[in-house]
């Protein structure tokens, strides 16, 4: 009788550890699902299109700046403007590339040359692991790039990969995920 007992509670103990088991695989894949999306949500994009309004209100996206050659993925000739919007920073970045390409050449034609417009911008309170800045690259019309996913680039683009905006831009040795700012790293053209 006391053996039997012992197989049943063993039996008991598998089934119970079975369910738990089953219950835990649940809750974790419900919990996955309901992760947010890094980037490129609606929120995102709807985001990034009025910042790329306000941009050309603004003149941030036709304002001539110095040229510099810096390391990809910016660009063979790449040149960035700051400033403010609503009082938050943002940093744009046109991005120039294309065949025979010269600082001159941009100069003389930017729009042949201009390939992407990158920019940071500040957002309160939005990542503050990443000191809070919000990342879009667009087209040259202000279309958002999309990656081969299909996921727009607007967002905390790339949060927790090991390549992209995010994983570069932390590199900074500023600590401010800024480049520019390191004048080593950038050879000044204009």
């Amino acid at each position: 009788m006391m053996k039997n007992l012992g197989k049943f509670a063993l039996l008991i103990a598998l089934v119970a550890f079975i369910a738990l088991s089953s219950a835990w695989a649940s809750e974790a894949k419900g919990k996955a699902s309901m992760m947010k999306k890094p980037f490129g949500t609606a929120a995102d994009v709807a985001y990034a299109n009025n910042l790329w309004n306000k941009m050309e209100q603004l003149g941030y996206n036709s304002t001539p700046s110095v040229l510099f050659t810096g390391p990809p993925p910016h660009g063979q000739v790449i040149e960035v403007l700051e400033g403010k919007i609503n009082g938050k920073r943002i940093i744009v970045k046109r991005n120039y590339y294309g065949k025979g390409i010269t600082p001159n050449a941009v100069k003389a034609n930017r729009s042949k040359y201009l390939k992407a417009i990158t920019i940071m911008a500040k957002r309160s309170g939005y990542d503050p692991e990443d000191k809070n800045w919000f990342w879009v690259k667009y087209k040259p019309n202000g279309t958002i790039f999309k990656n081969k996913k299909g996921m727009p680039l607007a967002g905390r683009v790339a949060k927790g990969m090991k390549t992209g905006c995010i994983a570069c831009h932390s590199l900074a040795p500023s600590g401010d995920m800024i480049y520019i700012h390191d004048k080593k790293l950038i050879k000044f053209i204009d």
